[in-house]
Order: C-alpha cells, then structure tokens, then sequence
C-alpha cells in the first residue's frame, strides 16, 4: 500500500525503485514504512515487502 492505494512492484524492491516508479526520484520525496521514517541515505538499500504500507511526501514551501 503506498498512499493508501495498492500498487504492485517487483519482489524485492527498494524505497529507491519505488521513489522512481512514482516519478520522484530527487531528494525532497519523505518516506514514511510502517510507521517508522525511512532515512534518505537509505533509500536504495531498504526493501519493500508484501504488507508493507508506505507514506510518500513531498514537502511544498509555503508562504
């Protein structure tokens, strides 16, 4: 579940596949894995399983 949408991805995916298959690769994107805050530097080494439920944001200056 990524946004409270299902969305399938290959086995073994990383938080980075799944930043890129959502268009945002750069490093603004915020995730978010079973609660707990995933840390950017971690991104490409952080698999996704089946169950998991992610939150993905992007932080949007504001005035």
């Amino acid at each position: 579940m990524v946004n409270g949408k299902e969305l399938g991805l290959e086995p073994a995916a990383t938080v980075a596949h799944l930043l890129g298959e959502l268009g945002l690769e750069g490093p603004y994107a915020l995730v978010e894995r079973n609660g707990e805050p995933v840390e950017r530097e971690r991104y490409g080494e952080v698999t996704l399983e089946e169950g998991d439920s992610v939150v993905v944001a992007r932080p949007v200056a504001g005035g």
